[in-house]
């Protein structure tokens, strides 16, 4: 009897070790995500910067990359509206281009905090329409045409998360 009690403990042992092993093998979803991106380490970087991200499931993966971008292009919006303000009129286009890509992921957001994943990729694609066509025909300044990169790098990440839904 005790042999057999102790063979099920070792049993049970060596079945705690092998999914303790299993999961410490898995990289974290926001990992997994990032290699699916244009630039891993731009969106590894960006993601990991929110603490909630280790461990964060798909719902709160999703929240975390599109408020990051819903900040980065409410701050890129800012400095067109401040560029234009200085006398950068030429800019107005790529102005309007960045109030539909804010006033989308605002909509996004707004969804999301209602629990709706709907349509997801696709807004995620308009959005990287509006800031590609902010860079047509303008010669962008370096500030600008690299925040303009970084808010393309977003609208990607956006669309990679949104393929979990």
């Amino acid at each position: 009897m005790a042999a057999a009690s102790r063979i099920i403990s070792l049993a049970v042992a060596a079945l705690c070790c092998l999914l303790l092993s299993a999961a410490a093998q898995k990289p974290d979803l926001a990992i997994v995500v990032c290699r699916n991106t244009t630039d891993f380490a731009f969106c590894r970087a960006a993601v990991y910067s929110d603490p909630l991200t280790p461990g964060a499931d798909r719902y709160e993966l999703v929240d975390i990359i599109f408020r990051l971008t819903f900040r980065n292009a409410s701050d890129t919006r800012g400095y067109i509206a401040g560029e234009v303000k200085s006398g950068a009129g030429d800019l107005k286009k790529c102005l309007a281009d960045y109030d539909e890509a804010v006033a989308i992921l605002e909509r996004v957001l707004n969804d999301l905090n209602s629990e709706s994943y709907y349509d997801l990729d696709s807004r995620s694609l308009d959005i990287q329409r509006r800031v590609s066509d902010c860079g047509k025909g303008l010669r962008l300044g370096f500030g600008l045409a690299q925040r303009n990169q970084n808010m393309l790098k977003f609208a990607n990440m956006c669309y990679v998360v949104s393929k979990l839904f």
